[in-house]
């Protein structure tokens, strides 16, 4: 057992469950993935796949970099290494075209390192560079569930949308089969749940089409498998 500590804010215990790391000689920096390649001019959310197998990754240095702005990651999921930065009022906005920035992330070993070998001084962090695609329209990226991924019987679909216009609605489809209309998401990002009971064993394409007010859409597509029937 570990003593759990005490929330700085309330001073109050936080017991539970606490994953503990421990790590030898790594000297491997995080793997960074950006999920929203394509995105509407304006302050859209981003959001990148960020792991580490070693030290794990530390939510403090990642950052986004573009147009001589550097912002911090607002959340961090060490589960799924989901990391979200919406851009705030004060950063400046997207304009259509292409925009290059830069995402960079340092695991926890990188901040122990008082000597490195060889002429990397910073041989746990990662630079990730990125060409965004920025349009005049909607776009729809999805978040979850992971393509390719063997779903349960109720599955969370997540997508991140964003559009030049309001959002009128994200359609989510089973192949041409309507899952539901959702027309209220949060901070750009819209759910709704799956029941795969009906749903055939085997392959099946998730469509997310997003719906602007003027009528424009987007489409995102999301490979996965149904392996068991929820039928008794």
């Amino acid at each position: 057992s570990v003593d759990s500590g005490k929330d700085r804010f309330t001073g109050r215990s936080r017991p539970g469950r606490y994953l503990l790391r421990s790590w030898v000689n790594d000297v491997r920096p995080p793997v960074i993935r950006v999920l929203t390649t394509r995105v509407a001019a304006g302050r859209p959310l981003l959001v990148a796949r960020i792991i580490d197998t070693g030290a794990g990754v530390n939510p403090y240095s990642i950052v986004l970099g573009y147009r001589r702005v550097l912002l911090g990651a607002a959340a961090y999921d060490p589960g799924s290494g989901l990391t979200f930065f919406p851009l705030p009022p004060q950063a400046p906005k997207l304009t259509a075209g292409r925009t290059t920035s830069v995402i960079a992330a340092s695991d926890f070993q990188e901040a122990k390192n008082v000597s490195t070998a060889g002429e990397n001084i910073m041989p746990n962090t990662a630079f990730y560079p990125l060409d965004l695609k920025v349009v005049r329209g909607p776009a729809v990226t999805w978040l979850a569930p992971a393509s390719g991924a063997c779903v349960p019987a109720s599955t969370p679909l997540v997508v991140t949308a964003s559009a030049t216009r309001r959002i009128g609605a994200i359609r989510f489809f089973d192949d041409k089969r309507p899952i539901r209309t959702v027309r209220r998401g949060s901070s750009g990002i819209f759910s709704t749940t799956w029941s795969t009971g009906r749903a055939a064993k085997g392959r099946h394409l998730l469509r997310a089409v997003v719906v602007d007010g003027a009528g424009a859409r987007a489409e995102a597509l999301r490979g996965v498998k149904v392996c068991r029937s929820a039928k008794r």
